[in-house]
């Protein structure tokens, strides 16, 4: 019975027929019952391993081809109307069509060049890609903030890429494949530093100049900025993994492709359906005339322009215009902006966005007062425009910003102390 157990360790498929030849004694009919369970059961092991084999390749086309579609659906959605885009979502479109090539490269090597990898002009191409995306990101952020790159400076952040496509056709080898991760590492610390610079910049700029800034800001950029260097952290602890690593392993692939694909839809939505542009703020921003003469004290200015402002912001109550800007305020006191921003942030300690807002703020609170003492529920969308607000949305984000707590908190809470009071 030795050799029986022997083949019962060995392999499972194996242990009917070898139980045939130790078993001579069984007669025709039963060896050849038992040799058809053989076959049977055999042949169930083969289809359901086929079965796996080609679920697992599906998985991982899915999973593969996921941020190719992402960038081919914006990519297409931005060319069609490239003539309507404005500068940054020309930008953008420039790098959803890099980011299309770029993961189709990814999707021929993930299904087709597995084994082998890609033949070498691809691999170049995938190099100058990977190595363009991020540049190209930062000039769409350069665009988005109303401070473009010099054409020269542009082609120079975009040389890298260049230089290592052409290396790999030359002299492909590990090293250059060390040093395109090396400057793609050094691309993402430098895009996420510089561009988060610039978007908050930029932000502060808006909150200077605009007493409303919903729609205009760039929170949701800055956002997606921080998610981009989670994943691409993500990406070079899977290159560090290894390539042969990550292919075999389909939970690899959606980890490292699944986040990219969601991080690019969000992306391209946010700057399909951006309205404000860059040229807008210029366009708002331009230099002005004071309203100063030119004998005017600046000192003159400093001692009268406190009084000026409280008089036109809280006895004409200036703030209940909606869409008003610095350049505004600073036109009906007779100043010039300078001075009015200098005013506000120096001696209020606050942005003119801040302050207008606050004031509305307050109008809405005594709003929804009169409403609750006359026993009327007035909607806040007519409070919030009656208090100066351009939008519901806008009056819900600045009344919790100032207070702490929604309008309906608020008024409980004011209904609660009165009752205290009294």
């Amino acid at each position: 019975m030795r050799p029986f157990l022997a083949v019962i360790s060995y392999k499972k498929t194996t242990i009917s027929y070898n139980y045939l030849i130790l078993r001579p004694s069984l007669c025709g009919e039963n060896r050849h019952i038992v040799a058809k369970n053989v076959y049977l059961c055999t042949r169930k092991r083969q289809i359901r391993h086929a079965s796996d084999k080609t679920r697992k390749m599906q998985t991982g086309l899915l999973f593969s081809v996921l941020p190719l579609l992402a960038c081919t659906f914006w990519f297409v959605r931005l060319s069609l109307r490239y003539g309507r885009n404005d500068a940054a979502q020309r930008m953008l479109t420039v790098f959803f069509g890099i980011c299309t090539v770029l993961y189709s490269c990814h999707a021929l090597l993930y299904n087709v060049y597995a084994a082998e990898g890609l033949p070498r002009p691809l691999e170049a191409l995938w190099a100058a890609c990977s190595l363009s995306v991020y540049p190209v990101y930062f000039l769409y952020i350069c665009r988005l903030t109303a401070r473009p790159l010099r054409r020269r400076s542009a082609w120079l952040i975009l040389a890298p890429g260049l230089l290592v496509a052409t290396a790999i056709l030359i002299a492909p080898g590990k090293e250059t494949d060390t040093v395109r991760a090396v400057l793609n590492g050094l691309q993402v610390l430098c895009v996420a530093s510089f561009g988060y610079r610039r978007l908050t910049a930029f932000d502060r700029e808006l909150q200077e100049f605009y007493a409303e800034t919903e729609g205009k800001d760039v929170r949701t950029v800055r956002w997606l900025l921080v998610a981009i260097l989670l994943t691409s952290a993500e990406t070079v602890v899977l290159n560090i993994l290894g390539r042969e690593q990550v292919l075999h392993s389909d939970w690899l692939i959606l980890a490292a492709l699944d986040p990219i694909a969601l991080l690019l839809f969000a992306l391209g939505y946010i700057g399909y359906t951006r309205t404000f542009h860059a040229e807008q703020y210029i366009s708002d921003n331009t230099p002005e005339t004071d309203a100063m003469t030119s004998s005017s004290n600046p000192d003159e200015q400093g001692n009268t322009l406190g009084p000026r402002i409280e008089h036109l912001m809280v006895k004409e109550a200036y703030y209940l215009h909606p869409n008003i800007t610095i350049s505004d305020v600073a036109r009906e006191v007779g100043s010039c902006r300078t001075y009015v921003s200098n005013y506000i942030n120096q001696q209020l300690g606050c942005s003119f966005s801040d302050y207008v807002n606050r004031l509305r703020v307050e109008h809405a609170k005594m709003l929804i007062m009169q409403h609750d003492r006359h026993g009327s529920s007035g909607k806040l969308s007519t409070i919030a425009t009656d208090a100066g607000f351009s939008s519901e949305q806008s009056f819900y984000r600045n009344f919790r910003k100032f207070t702490g707590m929604t309008p309906a908190a608020w008024l409980e809470t004011n209904r609660e102390t009165r009752r205290q009071t009294k």
